[in-house]
């Protein structure tokens, strides 16, 4: 028995089969999003039934970009890479098409899972997850379960709000290279792999630049441990792999914003599992359910 999980992304759609003692990835294959995001379900309709030639599929374990009715499993809303997927229902559509049992998940919740049972955050009962890239997103685990808060939307840290902006708008990738553009035109860093190797070569403006961007978010973290006080923090994104010149002085400056006894008891590390994450998040989130 497999569960075929998907990670649904505007420009893409990762996949793979996963039981407890197996794993098969998949061939990713185009997203529709930009077009019609509800046609996206007749490319996952094909492909259980040529799986289903080969193997026993279980059910569907979905990680997705957009806001998710976890109670429902609807999409709740979602971003400008996607069209008419609001209201869509996941669930509905492959039990009518397929028989199937089907989650639904959040990408950012799913990848949180993801790490916390297979990744970084293995063995760890409580942690917050963020993803810094165009935006921050985040995720709370406690007790080894997705925090959900009143709305169903806990940890959408991007919109905490800073003197000037919220956190994503001045602590994340694109707020790092638009603060570039703008104060140093006459250089070449059109995305944050060009700053960071700018420091490389001991450019006073690139390092300026990465210093501000890991204060913003030493700050933003403090707050995250302040009020939540996790066994982990778990910072993922391509820009998390820049270790000693991005997380060690985001550790650092976080030390003199908490106090002591806090920072001790909380481990900052990167994410493990890159852009698989969302897919063991989402198997994970499926195992839980179907176990309850």
């Amino acid at each position: 028995m497999a569960v075929l999980c998907l990670d649904i992304g505007g420009t893409e759609i990762k996949a793979m089969l996963k039981g407890e003692n197996f794993e098969k990835n998949l061939e990713n294959f185009p997203s529709k999003a930009g077009s019609n995001a509800p046609s996206i379900k007749d490319d996952v309709f094909d492909l259980v039934r040529k799986l289903e030639n080969e193997y026993e599929i279980e059910g569907i374990a979905i990680s997705t970009a957009g806001m998710v009715d976890y109670k429902t499993g609807i999409i709740a809303g979602h971003g400008p890479t996607f069209k008419n997927y609001k209201g869509f229902d996941w669930k509905s559509e492959i039990k009518k098409e397929l028989g199937l049992e089907a989650v639904v998940e959040n990408d950012v919740k799913a990848a949180a899972m993801g790490e916390l049972t297979y990744g970084a955050g293995k063995g760890a009962t409580s942690a917050f997850v963020l993803t810094v890239g165009t935006g921050i997103g985040g995720a709370l685990i406690i007790d080894g379960k997705i925090h959900r808060g009143a709305s169903g939307h806990a940890g959408e840290i991007g919109y905490m709000p800073f003197e000037t902006d919220k956190f994503e708008a001045l602590g994340s990738t694109s707020a790092l290279v638009a603060r570039a553009k703008k104060f140093h035109p006459e250089k070449n860093f059109k995305n944050g792999k060009e700053i960071f190797t700018a420091i490389d070569a001991q450019d006073e403006d690139a390092i300026k630049l990465v210093n501000q961007m890991t204060d913003i978010l030493a700050r933003g973290i403090s707050n995250i441990m302040l009020i939540a006080n996790p066994e982990m923090i778990l910072i993922g994104g391509g820009i998390s792999e820049q270790k000693e010149k991005f997380l060690d002085p985001i550790i650092e400056k976080i030390k003199s914003y908490v106090p002591e006894d806090i920072f001790e008891s909380t481990r900052i590390r990167p994410t493990e599992l890159g852009n698989k994450s969302g897919l063991y998040g989402a198997y994970a989130i499926y195992r839980q359910n179907t176990n309850e």
